[in-house]
């Protein structure tokens, strides 16, 4: 199952990492944070790479529900300095300005361009870690800095509704709502809501 962001993206053909390599960043997982976070480092100067162990065009997981939201002042000015990065180059990502706390974005978008010009590598897995030394089977990747996944919190549905026949959800069932073109988007812990036309897991 795809996200409602894949309809009609076309994603660049990653290839899979065969041969030793070196960097000063790693990022494991292609998350719209390590790409957001990658793109920064790589401005900075830093030689940055990203592994990721799946398909990325068929990571449902990729898009979530588009919200970008800070919860203290330290997310605050990184959520202000995105917001003003995507204004000052016209990131085509659809960006909606909700408030000052939070921002709707076309995740998949955003991840796409935020990761052009980095070393992207899918469906590589790594096998083990010695110190900053990566082994994936069939190579090496020697990382001055690896940034691992957060841990993984409970999983969350995106269902996507074509009118507002969520409102008869209980509140308690529901964590995020948006609006997304003529369709709207929400977030449940939830696996079986009714009314929806389909759902995807983040």
């Amino acid at each position: 199952m795809h996200s409602i962001w894949q309809e009609k993206i076309d994603f660049p053909s990653y290839p899979i990492l065969k041969r030793d390599k070196k960097c000063d960043v790693l990022y494991l997982g292609a998350t719209l944070q390590n790409a957001v976070e990658a793109h920064f480092r790589q401005k900075q100067g830093a030689a940055v790479m990203m592994l990721e162990e799946k398909i990325i065009s068929q990571m449902p997981e990729l898009g979530g529900m588009g919200i970008l939201r800070a919860r203290d002042i330290e997310e605050r000015r990184n959520l202000h300095r995105i917001r003003d990065y995507i204004l000052g180059r016209g990131i085509p990502c659809e960006m909606e300005i909700i408030s000052e706390d939070c921002l709707w974005v076309h995740p998949v978008k955003l991840f796409l361009f935020m990761t052009e010009g980095i070393d992207v590598y899918e469906q590589t897995s790594v096998c083990s870690v010695q110190g900053k030394r990566l082994d994936i089977g069939s190579a090496y990747v020697d990382a001055g800095e690896i940034v691992e996944q957060k841990e993984k919190k409970d999983p969350l549905y995106v269902y996507v509704f074509q009118d507002k026949s969520f409102y008869k959800i209980p509140g308690g069932d529901m964590k995020e709502i948006r609006r997304y073109k003529d369709v709207w988007l929400v977030g449940s812990p939830r696996r079986d809501l009714e009314g929806a036309m389909y759902s995807w897991e983040i």
